[in-house]
């Protein structure tokens, strides 16, 4: 018996590790906004088709300048002067991913060049 509740534990360690897995590679693949670091390029027209694409994919619009981690999406509505990306002088644009009530990052972008 001690034998097959150790096999179950193997197994459902190991869905758990392909499940995480296949949750990092679909974001790797959609180019979820998630992923985006400074540097990174961006395409889409508003919050939901955000993500990230090769700078020389002609969809390609944005730069990422920076990336703010730790702010609500309150701190983010709450600034209407931008300060939270003042550090990023060519960002333009801001774009918070989180869940409601927990922090989340900022995206600082940029026309790209």
């Amino acid at each position: 018996m001690g034998k097959a509740v150790g096999k179950r534990i193997v197994a459902y360690a190991v869905g758990a590790a392909v499940l995480a897995g296949g949750g990092f590679v679909y974001k790797q693949v959609t180019g979820a906004p998630e992923i985006a670091k400074a540097g990174d390029c961006m395409a889409g027209a508003t919050a939901d088709e955000l993500k990230v694409v090769s700078c020389a994919d002609p969809a390609a619009a944005l730069t990422v300048e920076g990336r703010v981690d730790g702010k609500t999406q309150k701190e983010w509505d709450a600034d209407n002067d931008g300060q939270i990306c003042s550090a990023y002088a060519k960002a333009d644009q801001a774009f918070w991913e989180g869940e409601e009530g927990k922090a989340g990052y900022v995206l600082c972008l940029a026309p790209k060049n």
